[in-house]
């Protein structure tokens, strides 16, 4: 039976770029706490770019889980920024089958280049219940033009993406299975840390089964032998529905995990 776990990871010291978890609900201005917590990490945000931000709130509704964003093949007319949830890049063989290419957590814009004119060569789809800022074409690039710092920090976003998406090809095509699961743990503690997600090590993942197979390339039986094989090493504990790592340090050994390419 698949399993939808919400993650705990406890990890004391994994990263000296952890920053204070968030206390403030995912209403008004503080929905895109995580979208300024993550630009400002780029490049520091003056008080006019941190206020234009502030206003993408009007943008903001929630989206149920499993409800596709953009189409493959069609083109965005929409910048939509995930601020509450988890969403996710992926591609669908005709037999349906289909393959991960990314996860889209609070402060990430869904595609950096899809506003250009371009169809996606992918599809975007929330993963789980979500609040989204859909930001019309004409109002995100009025923003980008006039805080150019924005556009800046964006960009760098985008570097960072292409990194993670290499990082991900090198996971799936040089890793084992437990490798695979211990490196995305450990992206994702990194990731959720930096936009104040992750408190004292600890984050909630709440993905199933068959998703985490569909990121890593493994089946759900395999990914749910590899999470009774981290048990068993003393990596992790399994209480219920939710995951702790025991020994963070351990799994970053065991995964080789370098957290720079963020």
């Amino acid at each position: 039976m698949e399993t939808r776990a919400p993650v705990i990871v406890m990890d004391p010291a994994v990263s000296g770029r952890v920053r204070p978890p968030r206390r403030q609900g995912p209403d008004g201005a503080h929905a895109v706490s995580a979208l300024v917590r993550k630009l400002d990490g780029f490049a520091p945000l003056t008080e006019a770019d941190r206020a234009a931000l502030a206003g993408l709130t009007r943008y903001v509704r929630p989206v149920e889980r499993h409800t596709v964003l953009v189409e493959q093949d069609s083109v965005a007319e929409h910048a939509h920024i995930v601020l509450a949830g988890f969403a996710s890049r992926y591609k669908r063989r005709a037999t349906g089958r289909r393959q991960i290419l990314a996860y889209l957590i609070p402060g990430d814009l869904c595609d950096l280049g899809a506003l250009h004119g371009c169809p996606l060569d992918h599809t975007i789809e929330t993963l789980t219940r979500c609040r989204i800022a859909r930001v019309p074409r004409a109002a995100y690039f009025d923003l980008l033009g006039q805080h150019p710092r924005i556009a800046f920090t964006l960009q760098r976003a985008k570097l960072a993406e292409g990194a993670t998406a290499g990082a991900w090809m090198a996971n799936i095509g040089m890793r084992s299975g437990l490798e695979r699961m211990a490196h995305l743990l450990c992206e994702l503690l990194e990731r959720l840390g930096l936009i104040g997600e992750a408190a004292g090590g600890q984050f909630e993942m709440p993905l199933t089964q068959t998703e985490l197979g569909d990121t890593l390339g493994l089946s759900s039986v395999h990914v749910n032998r590899v999470l009774q094989a981290l048990r068993r090493d003393g990596l992790i504990s399994l209480e219920g529905r939710r995951l702790r790592i025991l020994a963070p340090r351990q799994l970053r050994e065991l995964a080789e995990f370098e957290a720079g390419y963020l």
